[in-house]
């Protein structure tokens, strides 16, 4: 089973959608830059600037965070969309065209009830 996450997100300011953001881990996939991301699937895609979001690329926003804490903990993220029309799930390394910088939050695990 795939890990279940909320993403509380700070930024962007005129982002007035759902806040938290419930999401589902996809995988980690390396990226531009030697830098890792987090690939999540938004459980209830929503709309911005005419675009339907259905996944977002994270990755730690602070220096020395790891992409494991982001996985299995709760971390400040980098957020950054999916264009639309775009799936990332099946792909085994980004590109910088492959996502949008978007935002500021937070992650962390669903609490299991």
């Amino acid at each position: 089973m795939k890990q279940q996450h909320v993403l509380e997100i700070y930024e962007p300011y005129e982002y007035t959608g759902q806040n938290p953001v419930a999401a589902e881990g996809i995988a980690v996939i390396p990226g531009p830059s030697r830098e890792v991301y987090y690939l999540l699937q938004i459980s209830s895609p929503f709309e911005f600037e005419h675009e339907t979001v259905r996944q977002f690329v994270i990755m730690p926003h602070y220096n020395g965070d790891k992409i494991d804490r982001a996985v299995s903990s709760s971390c400040t993220v980098n957020i950054s969309r999916v264009p639309d029309g775009m799936d990332l799930s099946e792909k085994s390394r980004l590109a910088f065209e492959d996502f949008l910088r978007w935002g500021v939050g937070k992650i962390s695990l669903c609490e299991e009830h």
